[in-house]
């Protein structure tokens, strides 16, 4: 999930990710050049930028020779559903608060009970105030909030579809990941043929173990057993 994040992060900054696209360059011109990716310079301190910027065009380009293409209506469904879930998930909090509010009126709890409600409860509070925050700032700009609502919800399908296309390319293992399974294998392989094709390199070597740390280490991922139920289950969500 963190290494997505990071691309979608990227793909946010510049607005529109033809910006980054079009660049010659990324970053400052004093900062070191570490790495090129389809003719584009990147210059950071920061292996974790560089991995973001070379994966980000990388898929860019993927998505327009699959001819990828995310439509107002698919924006406007996935809209609709984040935002109901937003309203159920609210609800449940509110009633949960509740619940804990009264628990911890109790004369009869032992400080370790004590202790956990009120420690939930705190969370439940910030939350909460982090929402009225944000109401907030949304009424305060809504076309603003419209805009990067849609910008989000553009960047998370387009990711779904290039994920999809990957992983009926490539095959391999999934991944299990917070915000949907991620087809692990599949975009491993994806990378070393385009390094193999030379689409990127890594000019800075003290940055390339840390690129491909991902990859190497695999036993920070939960991975769907194969032929399992679960597996079949994320295959038909999410990749067919």
């Amino acid at each position: 999930m963190k290494k997505l994040l990071k691309w979608i992060g990227i793909a946010m900054l510049f607005g529109a990710t033809g910006q980054l696209i079009a660049a010659e360059s990324y970053g400052k011109a004093e900062d070191p050049l570490v790495a090129e990716v389809l003719g584009m310079e990147i210059r950071t301190k920061d292996v974790n930028i560089m991995q973001a910027v070379i994966g980000q065009k990388l898929l860019e380009k993927y998505a327009e020779q699959q001819k990828i293409e995310v439509s107002q209506k698919d924006i406007d469904l996935y809209i609709a559903n984040l935002d109901a879930f937003i309203v159920k998930d609210r609800k449940r909090r509110e009633a949960e608060m509740l619940e804990v509010q009264e628990k911890l009126k109790s004369g009869s709890l032992l400080d370790e009970e004590k202790k956990n409600l009120q420690s939930n409860l705190t969370v439940l509070e910030s939350l909460q105030k982090m929402e009225v925050q944000e109401d907030k700032e949304k009424a305060m700009d809504p076309k603003g909030a419209i805009k990067d609502k849609q910008t989000v919800a553009k960047t998370f399908i387009k990711q779904g579809l290039i994920n999809k296309a990957l992983y009926k390319q490539y095959g391999g293992r999934i991944i299990f990941q917070q915000m949907g399974a991620e087809p692990y294998d599949a975009m491993h392989k994806f990378l070393k043929e385009e390094e193999k094709n030379e689409s990127f390199k890594i000019i800075d070597k003290s940055f390339e173990a840390s690129f491909w740390n991902y990859y190497a280490d695999e036993s920070k991922h939960s991975f769907y057993k194969k032929g399992s139920k679960e597996e079949k289950e994320v295959l038909d969500k999410f990749f067919k």
